[in-house]
């Protein structure tokens, strides 16, 4: 079928690498998959949330199962989406993995570290953070080192 990018509710910004220049001749979709947002304890006030972000965003919203919209509308072709730690997102992108080939895309980093932070202590990383957290782009280009 076609190349598709997959943005899901972890990667609602239209600065976020999966909507690149490079991807931007790619038709984007947002899948509102009320048993995903269900399984996620996904509240009303961040589901009106989500919907005003996607309406700021070059993409369509597709209302139904995740999967089967994304299965159905990418089919042997190349699925393009942000790369995730949630688990929910891990479990489909696996899924779609078995029938498609899937590139995660990774989000620029917050921060980035030349040592693991002490993260036993909030009190202890926002100590190192504070004094840049507001900053544009960290304000520094380490914390800990």
């Amino acid at each position: 079928m076609a190349d598709l990018i997959w943005l899901h509710d972890e990667a609602l910004r239209a600065s976020h690498p999966v909507l690149s220049p490079v991807s931007s001749q790619l038709p984007a979709v947002f899948i509102w998959d009320n048993a995903y947002f269900d399984a996620m304890h996904t509240g009303f006030k961040r589901r009106v949330f989500i919907y005003e972000a996607l309406a700021e965003l070059p993409v369509e919203i597709i209302r139904g199962d995740t999967l089967a919209v994304l299965t159905d509308l990418a089919g042997d072709g190349v699925l393009r989406t942000a790369s995730s730690g949630n688990p929910q997102l891990r479990a489909l992108i696996a899924t779609l993995r078995q029938s498609m080939e899937v590139i995660e895309i990774d989000d620029d980093p917050l921060v980035r570290l030349s040592a693991t932070p002490d993260l036993k202590r909030i009190f202890r990383y926002w100590n190192k953070a504070r004094k840049s957290a507001m900053q544009p782009h960290g304000g520094t280009p380490d914390l800990f080192s």
